[in-house]
């Protein structure tokens, strides 16, 4: 993948393709970021951010700020992460990207679960839900139950837990989502263990 973004991208820069270049520095950020050099997919995520703002697209900008908060977060800057993703979700509701709005509402939430705020992560997946839902994207409403399942875990509410592991994983099932499903059946089974159920956390780790 690497490989063929820096061809896009040599061939975007050599045309004056500045749209295209900021793309590609985006995509090479998100391999790197894949491939856990959190470092470079700051560096590359950046040079996309400054062409997307000098270029005037609001769009791309809206995209780099919250791939960027992602990395901060992965680097354990949450604070800077935060103020990434407030910055993306200002853009998405100006330009009523509905599905950009609801994916930074969840990475909000994600960056105050890491936090232990996990009062205002719910408030967060639950906008990130109640967005998903409404658009018909049937993947990020599967994952933002499940983190708010976490959330509820980390509270000691273990029913309530479990009710939204179990919604996150009929919605993984649902739509073929093999790694969600393997981790939510995973998440149910950290549960179980820690509700003392050993017999039901066993069933449930062999299933993920």
């Amino acid at each position: 993948a690497k490989e063929y973004y820096e061809k896009a991208l040599a061939i975007s820069t050599e045309i004056g393709d500045r749209e295209g270049e900021g793309r590609w520095y985006g995509n090479l950020g998100n391999v790197f970021r894949s491939l856990g050099e959190y470092v470079k997919a700051k560096e590359y995520c950046e040079k996309a951010l400054a062409i997307s703002t000098e270029i005037g697209d609001r769009g791309g900008e809206g995209r780099w700020y919250g791939n960027l908060g992602t990395v901060l977060r992965c680097l354990g800057e949450y604070v800077k992460a935060k103020e990434y993703y407030e910055n993306a979700l200002a853009i998405s509701t100006e330009i009523g990207d509905r599905e950009g709005e609801g994916t930074v509402y969840g990475n909000l939430g994600n960056v105050f679960h890491s936090l232990g705020k996990y009062v205002k992560a719910e408030e967060y997946y639950e906008k990130a839900i109640a967005i998903t839902t409404e658009i018909g994207k049937r993947a990020g409403e599967g994952t933002w139950y499940g983190n708010l399942g976490k959330v509820f875990h980390s509270l000691g509410k273990y029913v309530k837990a479990k009710e939204y592991y179990e919604k996150a994983l009929a919605i993984s099932t649902q739509i073929g989502d093999r790694p969600g499903e393997g981790t939510w059946y995973g998440n149910l089974g950290n549960l179980f263990h820690s509700l003392g159920e050993y017999v039901k956390a066993k069933e449930y780790y062999e299933k993920a």
